[in-house]
């Protein structure tokens, strides 16, 4: 995956794309969302920076038969434990969000279900010694219908919109706000 992430209150997303899943045409299409998160107005994802190549995305089969279902979970770690980090770790603690995480092809991956709260378990480890991880570590897990679905959408944030299937900047119109 690449060394950042988007988040945003799920609260702040007033309709979300569609999971085709049965109804698609192909397999490449039965987990991939079509359409764009509607966001309230004046709310935008959030860009997060993550240490390179310690995240571990991973998805497992839940459930029983005939209501199988995937557990989608991630950990993320951050750079350091200073005031901006630990006040997001704050305010995620009690709060249901949604997480799109890019793989190092662009493509990105939904960590958040319409229907099913998203639990966060934040951590910080300051380190003993000089020498030691000074970083933030946030477990995200949530239960979901496909394994960990791909959002090809916009992502809209404060420098732009992104494209969902490039993690390029596809415009910095309506970046700012």
């Amino acid at each position: 995956m690449r060394n950042h992430a988007y988040f945003i209150r799920k609260s702040d997303i007033v309709s979300w794309p569609k999971l085709p899943r049965n109804g698609a045409n192909t397999l490449e299409e039965v987990a991939v969302y079509t359409g764009n998160f509607g966001l309230a107005a004046d709310t935008k994802w959030n860009k997060i920076d993550l240490v390179p190549n310690e995240s571990e995305p991973k998805s497992e089969q839940a459930g029983s038969y005939g209501s199988y279902h995937f557990t989608n979970s991630i950990s993320l770690v951050l750079p350091g434990t200073a005031e901006k980090v630990t006040g997001l770790i704050t305010e995620l603690n009690n709060d249901d969000v949604v997480i799109l995480v890019p793989q190092r092809d662009g493509k990105v991956r939904v960590f958040g279900s319409e229907a099913f709260t998203v639990e966060v378990k934040p951590s910080q480890a300051w380190g003993k010694g000089s020498g030691d991880a000074n970083t933030t570590t946030i477990e995200v897990t949530v239960e979901d219908m496909a394994a960990t679905p791909f959002y090809p959408g916009e992502i809209d944030t404060n420098d732009g919109i992104i494209d969902g299937s490039t993690d390029n900047l596809k415009t910095t119109e309506g970046a700012g706000g």
